[in-house]
């Protein structure tokens, strides 16, 4: 089949279905797309609430209880334990198929009337206040991790210990600040680093230590802004630079930044890739027009997939984890397979389509909030036979009766859940972090939005009147006292307004010698991602000029010569952004 281009039912822009992707949709059995992949995706992330955590009413006990759904959806939330029992029936909510009405509709109602639970975690210790996680323990405001201790107000990280306001971090330690580190212990205000310690205000730096200001530096010690120094030296000038003031780091942060604009950036994050486009992929084979994905294989309009072992899907975001033949689901993953249009689809499912958080099930359709289940349609519960003849005929039905959302789109067989029936506010949602919108704009487009909670919090103490510097006597005095944050509510970043500081993080700011944050963890998390490259792809060349280079002077002999590099690809950084982007070859030729 050749390719064929079609209008966006959802923002009117052209897209292409590849020969590759009609295979793909035909051996799973779904019609082709009618969103292009930008809009499919904004879609499924709209229904994914990474990192907010409310107080909500559990309907078994009536008691409040912490949840990653709040009372605004309208979604029954019972205590996570309560709901991986026995201790309830499953089926209570179960419906006979409505045929005079369209599938979403039933659908919705469901969602609203079907328990589920209060937060998605597995094995805390003394970590209440996180979510969507596993293997927590002695840690504060943790989201999406997995095997972390003595952390706080991180997120996307896995196997490290001490971990403060930092994100996608591996296998480290005592990192704060820190973005997409990988086995780094001591790491401070630095960003994709491997195999290295004692670091700060660094960048793309590999088996070093020592080091501050650097960038794209291999197996060095003791440089300061890339020039070297002797260990006497380097100990010397660290003092004079002195970040333990705030107002020096202030300027600090400002300054490396500059700096690092000085160098070459590769067209993508990635390593140990065969045939990949996209940005943040590891370890993995034919993957497509993706993003963060680790050790994929057969994978295109992918995100997130941070698990290894997911192959043969499309349009898959979060999660992963040997998972396979998977089509427009999020959150879905753990040796799950055959799974379409589902949100936590997760440990041990197959034959799963239009289901809302099922867990260890199999063979279910439009199902809402089950474990331990199979051949059941809109939670009521039918025979391999009876099963296997009415799937069929909803499919059908769906194509034949289509759900219109309230803005005109329409949404058949082959759709991801309409937007609207989401029970998250678009603006808690990972959708606004990559795609961030106001409220008239959000609601124009059929999302739904939360305004801002009324906070009436008693500030002990001003942000402008916190010490220059860590003490002792700081830490005795500020101890769980309520600080205002410096953006007051001002920005779009869900501030909180004021925050507390906690003995955890103040011991830690002592130990590492580091002066006390003026911002909420809400806007230290916005600042923070704000260095992580756009999901969006963009058709460039390299920007290696060779000799007539103004910006940046190459250091080696390319392959191409003297003259400028013609090489092209596909990158997320478009062409009026401030970095010099090398393709692979000239980048390696700079930093071997």
């Amino acid at each position: 089949m050749d390719s064929e281009t079609r209008a966006c039912q959802n923002c009117k822009n052209q897209f292409t279905i590849d020969p590759e992707d009609f295979d793909f949709y035909k051996k799973i059995e779904v019609p082709p797309p009618t969103w292009c992949s930008t809009c499919r995706m904004q879609r499924r992330m709209a229904w994914w609430n990474e990192r907010y955590l409310y107080h909500a009413k559990d309907v078994i006990s009536g008691e409040k209880i912490l949840s990653g759904t709040n009372d605004f959806s309208g979604a029954k939330v019972v205590d996570k334990d309560y709901w991986f029992s026995d201790n309830w029936d499953q089926n209570a909510s179960g419906r006979d198929y409505d045929w005079e009405r369209p599938f979403f509709t039933q659908f919705g109602e469901l969602l609203r009337q079907s328990p589920i639970p209060s937060r998605f975690f597995l094995n805390f210790v003394n970590s209440d206040y996180c979510n969507n996680a596993s293997d927590v323990k002695n840690s504060y405001l943790i989201f999406g991790c997995t095997f972390i201790e003595d952390s706080a107000y991180s997120d996307n990280s896995t196997r490290s210990r001490q971990l403060f306001d930092s994100s996608y971090i591996t296998d480290s330690e005592l990192c704060y600040e820190s973005f997409f580190n990988k086995k780094c212990s001591r790491s401070l205000f630095s960003s994709y680093c491997e195999d290295s310690y004692d670091i700060a205000f660094s960048r793309d730096c590999v088996g070093c230590s020592n080091l501050f200001g650097c960038v794209g530096l291999r197996n060095k010690n003791y440089h300061i802004f890339n020039k070297p120094y002797s260990k006497e030296e380097y100990g010397h000038e660290i003092k004079k630079l002195d970040i333990t003031s705030y107002s020096s780091l202030l300027a600090m942060k400002e300054k490396t930044r500059q700096f690092w604009l000085q160098f070459p950036v590769r067209y993508m994050r990635g390593l140990k890739n065969e045939n990949c486009t996209g940005e943040y992929i590891f370890n993995s084979k034919n993957v497509q027009d993706s993003y963060y994905v680790n050790s994929g294989e057969n994978l295109r309009y992918c995100q997130g997939l941070y698990s290894a072992g997911t192959r043969d899907s499309y349009d898959q975001f979060r999660y992963g984890l040997n998972s396979e033949l998977i089509y427009e689901c999020a959150a879905s993953g753990n040796h799950i397979s055959r799974s379409k249009f589902c949100f936590e689809s997760f440990q041990n499912c197959s034959d799963t389509q239009y289901c809302f958080v099922v867990n260890n099930s199999s063979h279910m359709f439009g199902c809402v909030g089950m474990h331990h289940k199979e051949y059941c349609i809109l939670n009521k519960q039918y025979t391999k036979e009876e099963y296997e003849i009415l799937v069929p005929q909803i499919i059908q039905h769906m194509k034949d009766m289509p759900y219109t959302d309230k803005i005109g789109r329409v949404y058949g067989y082959g759709e991801f859940f309409p937007s609207e029936l989401s029970p998250y506010p678009y603006n808690d949602t990972v959708a606004q972090d990559f795609f961030p919108l106001d409220k008239d704009v959000a609601i124009k487009r059929g999302f739904a939005w939360r305004d801002p909670d009324n906070r009436d919090y008693k500030v002990d103490i001003s942000h402008i009147d916190l010490p220059d510097r860590i003490t002792d006597q700081a830490i005795a005095d500020l101890e769980n006292k309520t600080v205002s944050c410096a953006h007051d509510g001002r920005c779009a970043d869900h501030c909180t307004t004021a925050f507390r500081l906690t003995f955890q993080e103040l011991q830690f700011y002592r130990l590492m010698a580091l002066p006390l944050p003026r911002l909420c963890p809400n806007c230290r998390y916005h600042e923070r991602i704000a260095q992580r490259n756009p999901i969006l792809l963009f058709q460039r060349r390299c920007s290696c000029q060779g000799a007539q280079s103004v910006s940046y002077k190459n250091t080696a002999e390319h392959s191409h010569g003297a003259g400028p590099c013609q090489n092209e690809f596909k990158t997320p950084y478009a062409t009026d952004r401030p970095e010099i982007v090398y393709c692979e070859q000239c980048y390696q030729a700079e930093v071997a």
